[in-house]
């Protein structure tokens, strides 16, 4: 699938600017907000290119062909970290501060990092409405969160402020594989819940999308307990929550993880996603080295 994509310099609030990689289709009714993670640099020669930006979000509007797909790019790279600074504080290596400060100082609560938030939700709704006038389009009612590895970050700092000009309009909220390499990738409290559950539609619905590569890792064992605490604290609120684990079985790699992009169903209705689609990235570049030889 050709993909035609438009970058676009976008204001939010308080004078802060963000780029959007914008795959645009005048006829969509819905948004897909996008929020990558990390993007690491790899010795294959063809790796930076099926682990960039561009091709994630060329994944990603395989997903969603009818819709505009936006991907957010983080404030700034430094070396291959995302740095999320417009949507909430972080450390150097972008993490949240609150949950860096907590691990380093042992001085702020991750459960209620209220000192350390930022209007988050506010600077996308403005980011939206900036990019609605470079198209000439009003914004649709109806949004779609994706948050990706470190990107889930970002979909709790808009969890945490729930606007309702924003948040009346956000249908659905998918967790890609979300982790840290600190603990803390859902420290939502139970009153930041309830007040999100009171501003978003009827039909509202989190997804919690897993492979092994995160929620397997010995290194991390917290990744999994953190996903099993979120799931059961939205049941026990009454917030819709699913979860769906990919690859299961398989050895785990940094393709798997990537993988998870192109495995996460959509929707219950989704017949796209699933595991037949493990494997993409791995054959993705076997397909660039083959056709890099053919040249040599």
């Amino acid at each position: 699938m050709p993909l035609r994509a438009g970058l676009f310099y976008c204001a939010g609030i308080a004078g802060k600017m963000n780029w959007l990689l914008v795959r645009h289709v005048p006829s969509a009714s819905r948004y897909v907000v996008f929020f990558p993670g990390d993007i690491s640099d790899f010795a294959n020669k063809h790796a930076p290119y099926s682990y960039s930006l561009e091709g994630l979000l060329w994944v990603l509007c395989s997903k969603y062909p009818d819709d505009t797909v936006v991907l957010v790019k983080p404030r700034m790279m430094l070396d291959h970290f995302a740095i999320y600074a417009n949507f909430m504080m972080v450390d150097g290596m972008g993490n949240p501060r609150h949950l860096s400060d907590k691990r380093n100082e042992k001085q702020a609560d991750a459960s209620r990092p209220d000192e350390y938030d930022v209007p988050a939700s506010g600077h996308l709704r403005q980011l939206l409405s900036s990019l609605g006038k470079e198209l000439g389009e009003e914004v649709p009612s109806s949004l779609v969160l994706v948050g990706f590895s470190k990107g889930a970050a970002v979909l709790n700092a808009l969890m945490r402020d729930p606007e309702e000009s924003l948040w009346s309009a956000v249908r659905t909220v998918h967790f890609v594989d979300a982790g840290l390499a600190i603990p803390g990738v859902f420290p939502l409290g139970e009153q930041e819940l309830q007040k999100l559950n009171k501003v978003v539609p009827q039909e509202f619905e989190i997804w919690l999308h897993c492979t092994p590569r995160q929620v397997e890792d010995e290194s991390r064992p917290f990744v999994a307990h953190e996903h099993d605490a979120f799931e059961a604290k939205c049941k026990a609120l009454g917030v819709a929550v699913q979860r769906r684990m990919y690859a299961a079985g398989l050895p785990v790699s940094l393709d798997m993880h990537f993988d998870a992009l192109r495995c996460f169903v959509t929707s219950r209705e989704d017949q796209d996603g699933g595991d037949r689609r493990c494997g993409f990235f791995q054959a993705w570049r076997a397909v660039a080295e083959a056709a890099d030889d053919d040249w040599t």
